[in-house]
């Protein structure tokens, strides 16, 4: 995996690099450092990672003004800051993790394990997700959605009025972000369970989801008992 971490203040850089090459010793890791957000944006445009590490307070830049723009790449963010209160916010805008300064590796190792786990759920979901347009970003509201299909390498945000936005990333990585309302029904499909009417069985083994907007949605099979049960008893 490529790993950017974005902090100014060198010795704890290093010491996170440190303590990520002990914790995925057995990984296969690439890892950068950037000590402004001009230098992370560079590094970004010009290079894939999987996992981005940034300090919200640079040399006395606001890093919650790039957060908004990186919430748009296709890889994984933890925060490592001092700025605690803000937490909540940063994971409004789709952060995996906020790692509070001063870090022990026990709290930096949940962190980077939730990297890993496509299961785990946020302790706050996000609330805007991020999408390149015209080279601009938009902000779309975590309310306006339906569900989420995958495109490709990327997603595809599904909104309850019938839009579509490219949202760049996978399904996969999307999945940790969001609230306890999201189910991955189908490999392709992720949906907010409060806009399903209901589900449409039909023979052979094929089933569908009905969403409040008239959309359908498939279904898969190994998925049919767990939604039944757990949303539509």
């Amino acid at each position: 995996m490529k790993i950017l971490i974005v902090e100014d203040e060198v010795h704890i850089a290093r010491h996170l690099e440190k303590k990520i090459r002990k914790i995925w010793s057995a990984a296969d890791c690439t890892i950068s450092r950037a000590a402004a957000l001009e230098e992370a944006m560079d590094y970004l445009d010009n290079n894939e990672i999987g996992l981005l590490l940034l300090d919200l307070n640079l040399g006395g830049e606001d890093g919650f003004e790039v957060l908004k723009v990186l919430a748009a790449g296709s890889f994984h963010t933890i925060v490592v800051s001092a700025y605690k209160g803000r937490a909540i916010e940063a994971f409004e805008y789709g952060v995996l993790d906020f790692v509070p300064k001063p870090f022990s590796e026990e709290r930096l190792r949940k962190a980077l394990n939730r990297v890993m786990n496509t299961d785990s759920k946020p302790d706050y979901p996000t609330q805007y997700y991020a999408v390149r347009k015209r080279g601009a970003i938009h902000l779309v509201k975590d309310d306006e959605v339906a569900y989420f299909r995958a495109f490709g390498h990327y997603s595809k945000i599904h909104l309850k009025n019938g839009r579509t936005e490219l949202h760049s990333k996978p399904l996969a990585r999307l999945m940790p972000l969001l609230g306890e309302d999201y189910e991955r029904v189908h490999r392709s499909y992720i949906v907010k369970m409060s806009e399903v009417k209901g589900i449409h069985v039909f023979e052979g083994g094929k089933y569908e989801l009905e969403l409040r907007n008239g959309e359908v949605v498939p279904l898969g099979r190994a998925k049919y008992k767990r939604i039944q049960e757990k949303w539509l008893r």
